[in-house]
């Protein structure tokens, strides 16, 4: 057993190293230096560094200490006044973990991707360190835009998931709307940038269903100590019911990111076909990391997003959105196979990509016509956008159908479902003025001052989410 846990460490440490080199390959160098920073600016709190505030701050991250880069970078921050951070860091560390997750790392990263970073703590912290946390984050949220890089900051609870608790929808954070589907994302996702290893990762599937047991067993016998893990809990039994409320979330995200909100979507619908015996992406990938499957993509969580997806789709034979889905997840990715041009940074995405368009067969022109994205014509771009805006409703019907056919309410609380509801109304309502979300798409054909075209079917979403809202109450 001793043997077999030291073995899956070292995978686990290679696969998390893998996922970090590539986020910083890909990207320029505002954004290394922040994603190379923000353990330290976390780790520390001084008045010459970015984030600091007074009062009662947490600072402190669990088994962590700056390497020799990350010391001359924030000894750059400071200027010429001299920094001594010696004994700044004192008794159990608050913060048991700092993670980035999302498309960071994955083919899906691109260069203008932003940061989706858990900042995990220890659950003894008090109202009012919690509190001052979340503003030394928002503090550090700013400094991030100003270096050019965004970055969403969410602070988790290590028992969040295990009591069920969840934040305050708005922005980046979904709220109620998901609990099993997030932490499956963060599974299948999460790069360790400082901190405690992810202990799921070491719970074989087999054992899923008796996560706690195992866990104590390997306690029990001394093969892991607890206080070195960061436990989330087991993924356990997915509720049926939060598919419904998920679905509802990626069709608001769908207004800024329509392409990963596709995807997204269709994953969640390609969940609901399985049910009852659904095969959480994450738990794939963690078979493939006990399997020692960590080479090439094998554990590229946006290739295997888009694997379930295409087995889904092409079990139902839905040649239509299966097209779309290759599409989405080209335009995604956003590297133009057409130019000659190479990009150094971005060789492995380049080469994952071209492999798979030709498994898909396409031709040069098709990747010429997506990669002129940005001089398509307004009748070609309202065609895009219905397309798009038609794939995510019929994923929303489909799901209403599920949750019909299972008799099943809505997991997100009612205040969120609401404001879900309202926010979507307000961006997909066909008036004149929303606009934005073509002009943010396309923004080369309104600097020609050709006036919004589009419309979206009056009262269609609104209609779909009248159902979501009462089915609560039936």
């Amino acid at each position: 057993m001793y043997l077999y846990i030291e073995t899956l460490k070292q995978r686990l440490d290679a696969i998390n190293q893998l996922r970090v080199d590539r986020a910083l390959a890909a990207m320029g160098p505002a954004f290394q230096h922040v994603y190379s920073l923000l353990p330290t600016l976390l780790h520390y709190h001084h008045p010459l560094m970015p984030g600091y505030l007074e009062g009662s701050v947490p600072y402190g991250v669990s088994f962590f200490t700056p390497d020799e880069n990350q010391q001359q970078l924030l000894q750059y921050l400071a200027g010429d006044q001299p920094l001594d951070l010696s004994g700044t860091v004192k008794g159990e560390r608050p913060i048991t973990g700092i993670y980035s997750m999302g498309s960071t790392s994955s083919v899906g990263q691109n260069s203008v991707s932003d940061l989706d970073i858990w900042v995990c703590h220890q659950s003894w912290l008090d109202n009012e360190e919690r509190l001052n946390l979340q503003r030394k984050c928002t503090l550090l949220q700013k400094w991030c835009v100003s270096m050019g890089v965004e970055v969403s900051f969410f602070l988790i609870d290590e028992n969040r998931f295990r009591h069920n608790e969840s934040g305050s929808l708005g922005g980046e954070d979904c709220g109620s709307t998901q609990h099993i589907l997030l932490l499956d994302e963060f599974y299948r996702t999460a790069v360790r940038m400082a901190g405690k290893r992810i202990l799921w990762n070491m719970v074989p599937g087999e054992e899923e269903h008796h996560y706690d047991d195992y866990v104590m067993s390997l306690y029990s016998q001394g093969v892991l100590t607890p206080n070195e893990w960061l436990d989330l809990g087991g993924l356990g039994t997915l509720s049926a019911e939060e598919y419904f409320g998920a679905s509802l979330w990626q069709l608001y995200k769908s207004i800024d990111s329509p392409y990963k909100a596709v995807l997204k979507t269709l994953l969640l619908e390609a969940y609901s076909w399985e049910y009852p015996n659904t095969q959480l992406l994450a738990m794939d990938i963690k078979q493939r990391l006990h399997d020692g499957e960590i080479v090439c993509f094998g554990l590229d969580s946006y290739c295997m997003m888009l694997e379930r997806v295409t087995r889904y789709l092409t079990s139902v034979e839905d040649t239509a959105r299966l097209d779309l889905v290759r599409r989405c997840f080209y335009l995604k990715v956003c590297e133009k196979l057409s130019s000659e041009e190479q990009h150094h940074r971005s060789g492995w995405r380049r080469e994952i990509l071209s492999q798979l368009v030709k498994e898909w067969g396409w031709d040069d022109e098709k990747l010429a016509v997506l990669d002129n994205r940005a001089g398509w014509k307004i009748e070609r771009v309202r065609e895009a956008h219905n397309e798009l805006l038609d794939a995510m409703m019929q994923s929303y019907r489909n799901l209403i159908r599920f949750a019909r056919r299972n008799n099943l309410s809505v997991s997100a609380s009612p205040q969120d479902i609401g404001v879900l509801t309202r926010k979507l109304y307000a961006a997909f309502e066909a008036l004149p003025a929303k606009s934005r979300w073509l002009i943010r798409r396309f923004p080369l054909i309104y600097r020609k001052k050709i006036s919004p075209l589009f419309t979206c079917r009056k009262g269609a979403l609104t209609a779909q989410a009248g159902i979501c809202i009462t089915s609560r109450r039936t």
